[in-house]
C-alpha cells in the first residue's frame, strides 16, 4: 500500500472514531466541583454515591469521605445533574450550573433519613400481636391493631384480628361488628364472611348468619370445619333438619372429613333413622377411629338394634 493510500484511510478512521471519543469524554473540561454531605444533625454521611450528569456528555460518581466530603475535577463548564444517594436516606437531587474560569463555593448537602415502609411495619407490628393473641392477652394485642388502623387506615385487613380480640373476651356483639367492617371493605374475602357467619349463629341469629352464609360459595370454602360448625350451632339451638344441611354439605365437599358423618348420625338418631345412624357411625370410625368421639359411636353402633 502506497504512503498516501495509508494517511488517507488513516484519517478516515480517526474521522470516524473522533465523534465518539470526544461524545464519551464530552464532561471533561477545566472545572471543579466540591462539597460536603451531612445527616440532619450535622454528622457527616460518609460513603454516600454523589452522581453527576451532563446531559448529552456523560458524566461520572464520586463517594463521600469520612469527612462526608466529595470533589470532582477536571470537568466541562455546564448544567449538571448531581444526585445524592445513600441506603436509609431520602435522594437528593440538585443541578449545578458550572463556568470553567469561575469558583462555585463548596455545595453543603443534607440527606434526611427516608421513611420506613408501611408494609415492613405493619407485618413487624403483626407478629407482636399474633404473640399477644396467642398468650390470649386480647386487650393488649387489639392495642397494637388498633395502633395500625390508626396510622395506616387503609389497612382493613386487622379488622378481622381485633374482632377475635373481643370474640377472646365474649363480646361477642363488638366482634360482629368489626367482622362486618371487614366483609364491608373486602367482600372478596371468604375466610370473614364464614367466620361473621358463624358467630352470628353461635348467638342465635340464626336468620342473619345463614344470609351470610349463603352469600358464600361452597366450592370456596376450604375446611369442613366451616360446614360442621355451623351444624352444631344449629343443633344446639334445636333445629336438627336445618344442621343436617351443613353436615351433609362438608361431606359433598369433604368425604373424608369424619366429624360431618358423626354429626349427621346425632340428627338422624334423633330422626328415627336407624340404618342411616349406622351407616354415619360406621363411615365415621372407618375415617377417625382414633377421634375423641369414637368410643361413644362405638357404643351406639352396640346400641342401636
Amino acid at each position: 500500500m502506497n504512503t498516501f493510500l495509508r494517511i488517507t484511510l488513516l484519517a478516515l478512521l480517526v474521522a470516524l472514531i473522533a465523534p465518539s471519543a470526544v461524545q464519551a469524554q464530552g464532561w471533561r473540561g477545566m472545572g471543579r466541583l466540591a462539597g460536603k454531605v451531612t445527616d440532619e444533625q450535622g454528622t457527616p454521611v460518609e460513603g454516600a454515591t454523589v452522581k453527576f450528569d451532563l446531559p448529552g456528555s456523560g458524566g461520572t460518581q464520586a463517594k463521600t469521605d469520612k469527612k462526608g466530603e466529595w470533589a470532582l475535577g477536571g470537568i466541562a463548564r455546564g448544567a449538571w445533574n448531581i444526585d445524592f444517594e445513600k441506603a436509609g436516606y431520602e435522594p437528593v437531587h440538585i443541578s449545578v450550573t458550572l463556568e470553567e474560569l469561575s469558583r462555585v463555593p463548596p455545595i453543603q448537602t443534607t440527606l434526611k433519613p427516608s421513611a420506613p415502609d408501611p408494609n415492613q411495619v405493619i407485618q413487624a407490628d403483626l407478629v407482636k400481636g399474633a404473640a399477644l393473641l396467642n398468650e390470649k392477652k386480647f386487650a393488649e394485642a387489639r392495642g397494637i391493631y388498633e395502633a395500625i388502623l390508626a396510622k395506616y387506615p387503609q389497612a382493613f385487613q386487622v379488622e378481622p384480628l381485633i374482632a377475635r380480640t373481643y370474640y377472646g373476651e365474649k363480646q361477642f356483639d363488638k366482634a360482629i361488628d368489626h367482622l362486618k367492617i371487614a366483609v364491608q371493605k373486602n367482600p372478596e374475602a371468604i375466610e370473614n364472611k364464614l367466620l361473621l357467619g358463624n358467630i352470628l349463629m353461635e348467638q342465635g341469629r340464626t336468620e342473619e348468619g345463614r344470609q351470610v352464609l349463603a352469600s358464600v360459595d361452597d366450592a370456596a370454602v376450604k375446611d369442613p370445619t366451616t360446614f360442621v360448625n355451623v351444624g352444631i350451632g344449629l343443633i344446639n339451638q334445636g333445629k336438627p333438619d336445618e344442621a343436617r344441611v351443613y353436615f351433609e354439605k362438608a361431606i359433598a365437599r369433604f368425604p373424608q372429613s369424619g366429624d360431618a358423618y358423626y354429626y349427621r348420625a346425632l340428627v338422624r338418631l334423633q330422626k328415627n333413622d336407624v340404618e342411616g345412624t349406622k351407616a354415619d357411625l360406621t363411615k365415621f370410625l372407618e375415617l377417625a377411629p382414633n377421634a375423641p368421639e369414637a368410643a361413644a359411636a362405638r357404643k351406639a353402633l352396640g346400641q342401636i338394634k
